[in-house]
């Protein structure tokens, strides 16, 4: 009975800890910051695991940011597609659409204290391709 109570306790935190809300609003965080041009801001939400590098050298800058837009262009939208499991840190990726350079995957991870641990801005996890990629006769 201890155990069964233990699990039912226990199952509520599983689902919280699945759930894609706290990275989705990492990305709306980002897109704002990104699409104003605000590299700083996207730099300021890297987690302390970032603080002595970032304090020497910047992650994300607002000239980098500068040349993403030119590049790939505004981050017009983007939807959750599932969890990287490849990886020991159980990447985020994200279906993004630019303006510019059009669908791509976005990836990142989040800190205990839902501050950014790593961010692709474009990237391609071995797991996800198929997930991402329209597929025949549809």
């Amino acid at each position: 009975m201890k155990i069964l109570t233990l699990l039912a306790l226990a199952l509520p935190l599983c689902v919280i800890a699945q759930n894609p809300k706290h990275h989705e609003d990492a990305m709306k965080r980002f897109q704002k910051f990104y699409n104003a041009g605000q590299g700083d801001s996207v730099n300021a939400m890297f987690g302390h695991g970032w603080d002595k590098m970032k304090s020497t050298r910047p992650i994300w800058t607002n000239d980098e940011n500068a040349r993403y837009l030119k590049k790939v262009g505004y981050l017009k939208s983007f939807s959750f597609i599932g969890i990287d499991t490849l990886d020991p840190e159980k990447v985020y990726v994200f279906r993004t659409v630019f303006s510019k350079a059009g669908v791509k995957n976005s990836s990142l991870t989040l800190e205990s204290d839902n501050m950014l641990g790593t961010f692709r801005l474009i990237t391609t996890p071995d797991g996800l391709l198929k997930t991402s990629k329209p597929r025949k006769g549809k």
